[in-house]
């Protein structure tokens, strides 16, 4: 059975590991702005019509790209879909880009106009910026890294 000593050493270990992902996870803006873009064409994406699945296929390609993007820099991906209030900004984000998504579909589809598909590409695009930001600031606090 460990010592107070030895016990104190494990959790300074523990804490001090927390601080080192939360350092990793301070990501540059051009992460944020990957996510962002990515959100962007996936809004866009209905355009294509019956082709809309070729579309796809780069943005998970862009994805792929991404998380070996986070694996680099931090040792690993982090899902966003993780437990704590991480998961709150994500359902937010959800609540917010969802429904233009939805419109998006319907205007390329049903009235085939393209402006609306670039306008809500345009609020998915900063939406999903101001998304990022914000979790990876609560992530971040969770850690005990404040910021």
């Amino acid at each position: 059975m460990p010592n107070a000593t030895e016990a104190r050493e494990a959790l300074d270990r523990i804490d001090a590991s927390r601080a080192q992902l939360a350092r990793a996870a301070d990501c540059p803006p051009e992460r944020h702005l990957a996510f962002a873009a990515l959100m962007g064409g996936w809004a866009l994406s209905p355009l294509a019509g019956n082709y809309q699945p070729l579309t796809l296929a780069p943005l998970l390609l862009a994805l792929i790209l991404i998380v070996q993007w986070d694996r680099r820099r931090m040792g690993m991906f982090v899902n966003g879909y993780r437990r704590g209030r991480t998961r709150y900004v994500i359902a937010a984000l959800l609540l917010l880009i969802m429904p233009l998504y939805v419109a998006s579909i319907y205007f390329a589809r049903e009235t085939q106009l393209v402006w609306p598909s670039v306008a809500a590409a345009g609020a998915m695009t900063v939406i999903a910026y101001v998304g990022s930001t914000i979790w990876q600031r609560v992530f971040r606090r969770e850690l005990g890294l404040a910021r």
